[in-house]
């Protein structure tokens, strides 16, 4: 793939994030995830990208506390870290956690002591960035209580069954995809911010963190 048309589609995502975070609107978002859709089928050239300039993106990820895992363990809780956070009617919204559980005084106190999630910069690559989880969900399965649903996963399942890259209700997917849907479906009926699904509040930071850590692959062509 020529870098041009790589700058092109950072421009196209960066207009279309605007769009979103100005506008806030169901088609501004819908236009958000179809270009997301677009980066994460672009993701083995960005790591051949940076590894041919010998760049580390310093992509961003956030990790929970062992006294914070502590306090969880055991508890079905569903968490969407938002650790970079996004500004909304001047609120910046992040971490937002539900737990179906009954917590002590205490572990109340030790939870607001902990704080909001930190973005923390990895070495990821591109691909491994989009691969890690950044939604933890109770599974249903006891061996495996909770599962985490990835960046990649959540970008794809929002534009095929949301209607941003086939109209809602016609796309097909495959079992291992389609598994993810119902805890997607729930987390787009959680409103934030100014009254708009969570899984856009998400879709917009996932936009920011690739527009700020990608530019440098850019930084010499005009």
């Amino acid at each position: 793939m020529d870098i041009s048309h790589i700058k092109l589609q950072y421009t196209r995502l960066e207009r279309h994030h605007s769009s979103a975070l100005n506008d806030k609107d169901p088609i501004s978002f819908l236009d958000l995830a179809h270009a997301l859709r677009i980066w994460v089928d672009m993701k083995g050239f960005i790591d051949t990208l940076a590894k041919e300039k010998d760049i580390t993106l310093g992509l961003t990820n956030s990790s929970t506390s062992k006294e914070v895992k502590k306090i969880l363990r055991g508890s079905k809780h569903n968490y969407l870290p938002l650790a970079s956070g996004v500004e909304s009617s001047g609120v910046q919204i992040k971490g937002l956690r539900v737990i179906n559980c009954a917590l002590s005084p205490d572990e109340i106190k030790k939870l607001y002591e902990a704080g909001p999630p930190v973005a923390q910069k990895s070495k990821l690559s591109f691909s491994e960035w989009l691969a890690s989880g950044v939604y933890e969900v109770p599974s249903g399965t006891d061996q495996h209580p909770h599962l985490k649903i990835s960046r990649e996963t959540l970008i794809k399942r929002v534009a095929n069954i949301l209607g941003a890259s086939h109209p809602a209700g016609t796309e097909a997917a495959e079992a291992a995809e389609n598994r993810f849907d119902p805890y997607i479906l729930d987390l787009h009926c959680v409103t934030l911010g100014d009254g708009y699904p969570a899984t856009y509040y998400q879709l917009l930071e996932i936009a920011n963190d690739i527009l700020e850590k990608t530019k440098c692959l850019f930084n010499q062509l005009t």
